[in-house]
């Protein structure tokens, strides 16, 4: 089959949809060795980035129109047999002849766990909420990333049956030189770490439960030495956060790193003493297995994607709960033994995910559309 994958997703700076396509896309190329693929970019500055594939820009339109009209135009004039949507939504004028693929990364877009958490602009929310359903019907394949968003998928949507399948996101391999004591020294110096502290890497929206976990942290800090470091560049809503620093007197024990290189981040993250992600939804949760991965020891919240993903390798707390997140904390700070067996438990963990594996499975869900469904076309002339 020749599949076509949207990557538009790689153009949005922020958040989940970049980090999958731009660590699984090279993977899916290098592994399959039965099909052909065409990246479909949106943004010329990504054009390029995959070897073995065909890259084809398209200039970015009206994002709309750019994924119905022009992405589906586009799929006809290249022979695409398969497009791979790795962002919830198919084009609404494919044609059926080419057989469709889209990834569920969670729900956001629509209430969950009885609260609505929607960090989008109201445009695409309404958008996914008029279409999404619609979408997944039409699809001959739907990938979630966790057991966890399945169910969410199933209970927005029950029609989908058994055209429906979990993938989960993978990690690593983390590399011995990023974790080594030079490179931790010029982390240190370079940001100023000079204390011991408590890591969380993400956003500061409310969804993220900071603010909670910042009273948690309060009620414990005369007990540590730690301070509370976060990445965190510009969030949607978090100026309660800022807020909660002031009014619980911690100005003096949390650091905003801000936007944060990639190749940093396993040094962040192992130099830590803890990782902690309380947050109240996920549709996976991948930094809960990064920190794993580097051998930092982690709490994290039993709700949601967290313990699927977590297994016994984290501490989990209530996360509305901010008593029991202060417990958490407080037992992996001054429980050495604890902290030992969880920073264990989760190097094996995180072993377990890898995206190789992500990729192996994803291919395995191409490959399961049957070849004599597939119209088998040359491609138009590109004068066409």
């Amino acid at each position: 089959m020749k599949i076509g994958i949207n990557a538009r997703g790689l153009s949005i700076p922020v958040g989940g949809v970049a980090s999958y396509m731009d660590r699984l896309i090279p993977r899916l190329i290098r592994t399959d060795r039965t099909n052909d693929y065409v990246v479909f970019h949106s943004s010329c500055r990504h054009v390029g980035s995959f070897a073995g594939a065909q890259e084809v820009f398209i200039p970015p339109r009206h994002p709309l129109l750019w994924e119905n009209v022009w992405l589906s135009r586009a799929a006809r004039k290249y022979g695409i047999d398969a497009l791979f949507c790795p962002k919830n939504l198919v084009p609404l004028f494919l044609p059926r002849t080419i057989k469709t693929i889209a990834v569920v990364l969670d729900l956001l877009y629509f209430p969950v766990m009885g609260e609505r958490f929607s960090e989008y602009l109201w445009q695409d929310t309404l958008y996914m909420r008029l279409f999404l359903r619609r979408s997944l019907k039409r699809t001959d394949r739907i990938i979630a990333i966790s057991e966890n968003t399945r169910r969410d998928v199933d209970a927005l949507c029950p029609a989908v049956g058994d055209r429906l399948t979990t993938v989960h996101l993978g990690v690593g391999p983390i590399r011995e030189e990023s974790l080594s004591e030079e490179r931790r020294q010029f982390i240190r110096t370079r940001y100023g770490l000079n204390t011991p502290y408590i890591f969380y890497c993400g956003s500061l929206s409310p969804r993220k439960n900071i603010v909670r976990t910042l009273e948690a942290f309060a009620a414990i800090k005369g007990n540590i030495p730690h301070n509370f470091v976060v990445t965190a560049g510009k969030s949607w809503k978090d100026r309660p956060v800022f807020d909660a620093v002031k009014r619980l007197h911690l100005s003096d024990r949390f650091v905003k790193l801000g936007t944060v290189p990639v190749e940093d981040m396993p040094a962040l993250y192992g130099m830590a003493d803890m990782f902690v992600y309380p947050s109240l939804y996920e549709g996976f949760g991948l930094p809960v297995l990064e920190a794993m991965a580097c051998g930092c020891p982690v709490l994290t919240s039993n709700t949601s994607s967290l313990p699927e993903v977590a297994g016994d390798a984290a501490l989990t707390v209530d996360p509305r709960d901010a008593s029991s997140i202060a417990s958490g904390m407080l037992k992996i700070l001054t429980d050495r033994e604890e902290a030992e067996r969880l920073r264990n438990k989760g190097l094996e963990r995180a072993r377990r995910f890898t995206w190789e594996k992500t990729a192996r499975e994803t291919i395995d869900v191409f490959n399961s559309l049957s070849a004599t469904t597939i119209s088998v076309k040359p491609p138009m002339n590109a004068d066409n």
